[in-house]
């Protein structure tokens, strides 16, 4: 009969392992035992376990310093490890869980103990390999989709441009740009989430009103489509130290979701510089406000699902500042408006 896991047991004790043998038996477990926790770590590396049950007190390295050397092997680092002992103090099972054990069973054993406790760990393990499996699927799903998306947005952006050197500008094209850049804002947030842990964020010196300015000129045509005028207004030409890319989408989000929730034929309001002795950008809309200010960095979120997009614009603008040690503050009045203020201190004073 195939056995669905491997449990490999490290003990210096012959009989310990004899006993915990005798216990596990009737279960659908492979077992492997050692007495010599070196060999165990080595044979580990090319048939990794389910679980590892690991006594504290042998000769040579002690269960605490396996469970590290353990921990620091990529393909043996998420495996379960309960650490079994004759040591009952609480400063044992301490350092056992802080060196990453996930349970702690006291000798002598109890049968029903040691087979509970092991089949927890097995089904959380399982569990944990099934979401990572979910995971990398879903990463994989988006990815194609982002490919699939990116071309047919750049076609439409391209054959808008020429139809409009042929017939000229009108508000049929300007409402398929505005799509256009909305697809392309969402797209720019699902390209950011699935890589902002693999790629590589160099930090570059921006200058405030060439790069607002050009992200209020991004988003004209989709302002249009509501006849919403951006203004821009500023103290003093500044600089910041930051990557383009994130900036672009803490700037971007904030103004799009402006723009989402802002009244037909209203206004936006544009400022950086320094106000009340600090160093801000802010951006205020006088649309139909938000309810609850706290709600609205949460990944998915949104207002109202009848607004395009995706719900993880400021979520994004959150973890962007967070990083940054960017302070926000909202203030929001219902029918009356929202505005965002960005304290950007923190990446006035770095450098590249």
């Amino acid at each position: 009969m195939t056995k669905n896991y491997t449990v490999l047991i490290i003990d210096d004790k012959k009989e310990n392992l004899k006993y915990l043998n005798e216990i596990l038996k009737d279960e659908n477990y492979e077992i492997k035992a050692s007495i010599d926790a070196k060999f165990a770590i080595e044979s580990s590396k090319n048939n990794p376990p389910h679980l590892i049950l690991l006594d504290i007190k042998m000769p040579e390295l002690d269960g605490f310093e396996v469970c590290k050397i353990i921990k620091k092997e990529e393909n043996l680092k998420d495996i379960p490890i309960i650490f079994i002992s004759a040591l009952d103090d609480i400063d044992s099972k301490v350092k056992a869980f802080s060196q990453g054990g996930v349970d702690y069973i006291t000798k002598p054993f109890e049968p029903k103990e040691i087979k509970a406790r092991v089949r927890t760990q097995l089904e959380i393990y399982k569990s944990k390999i099934t979401i990572a499996s979910l995971l990398e699927q879903q990463d994989l799903f988006v990815k194609k989709i982002m490919h699939e998306m990116n071309t047919p947005v750049s076609i439409i952006s391209l054959n808008t441009e020429l139809i409009e050197q042929k017939f000229g500008l009108s508000k049929e094209i300007e409402s398929i740009r505005a799509s256009s850049k909305t697809l392309s804002s969402i797209y720019g947030d699902l390209s950011y989430k699935v890589k902002k842990e693999s790629r590589e964020y160099k930090i570059t010196k921006i200058n405030l009103l060439k790069f607002i300015s050009s992200r209020i000129q991004f988003f004209d045509e989709l302002a249009n489509t509501k006849d919403i005028h951006i203004n821009l207004e500023y103290s003093d030409e500044l600089e910041v130290f930051i990557n383009s890319y994130e900036f672009e989408r803490l700037i971007d989000n904030t103004i799009s979701n402006a723009i989402k929730y802002s009244k037909e034929s209203s206004e936006i309001d544009v400022f950086f510089g320094v106000e009340d002795n600090k160093t801000i950008i802010s951006i205020e809309d006088f649309g139909i406000g938000i309810e609850d200010t706290e709600l609205i960095f949460e990944e998915y979120y949104q207002k109202s699902n009848k607004k395009l997009g995706l719900g993880l614009g400021l979520n994004i603008v959150k973890e962007i500042c967070d990083k940054y040690e960017i302070v926000i503050d909202i203030k929001s009045e219902k029918n009356r408006g929202t505005k965002f203020t960005f304290d950007i201190e923190p990446i006035t004073k770095k450098s590249i």
